[in-house]
């Protein structure tokens, strides 16, 4: 297929798809182009970390959550063209109780989602499975996290009951521990 360039925008309302060919088995590989959104126009939401708090749709929500308390993040609906984007507003080294992210309702993430991860101070990522329906950030208390002041997760949805994740994380060179999993 010849390339094509177009000249203004160019919109999609079910995100935007990148296929790879394998030269020899012919078999395509289908996957979601998930870089952070563009925020033009999300307004900025401050939330205090609790033990429940909930991130709304078409918000930039900024959140204080150190690890010191555990905190359970509900998304809103995931209905196609929804957009909420988590943000860290401090450093996570306050201690070790988790930061979870729980999907509404029968809402799941994408199954093969993956999300950067730490594992005995390496880069690791995990995997969402079907029908998964947690993120669950567990820091370590210290400041090395790769989760910490400024991070970003942006929670797309494309389809109707599905959450696409794409991440900024801010750690410094340092940033060699902290954990995320997805989970049911």
């Amino acid at each position: 297929m010849a390339s094509t360039t177009f000249n203004g925008p160019v919109r999609s309302e079910k995100g935007f798809e990148v296929a790879t060919k394998n030269a020899t088995t012919g078999a395509v590989t289908t996957r979601y182009s998930s870089a952070l959104p563009d925020m033009t126009g999300l307004a900025k939401l401050d939330l205090a970390t609790g033990a429940n708090i909930t991130l709304q749709a078409d918000k930039i929500n900024i959140v204080n959550y150190t690890g010191a308390a555990a905190c359970a993040v509900a998304l809103p609906a995931a209905t196609k063209g929804a957009i909420a984007v988590y943000v860290q507003a401090l450093d996570t080294a306050g201690g070790t109780n988790t930061l979870t992210f729980n999907a509404a309702g029968t809402d799941v993430w994408a199954t093969g989602s993956l999300i950067e991860s730490r594992d005995s101070n390496e880069v690791t990522f995990d995997t969402s499975a079907a029908g998964e329906t947690s993120l669950v950030f567990t820091p370590v208390d210290a400041a090395t996290n790769l989760f910490t002041t400024g991070s970003m997760i942006a929670f797309m949805c494309f389809e109707d009951g599905v959450w696409t994740i794409a991440t900024e994380f801010t750690g410094a060179a340092a940033a060699v521990t902290g954990a995320f999993a997805f989970g049911a």
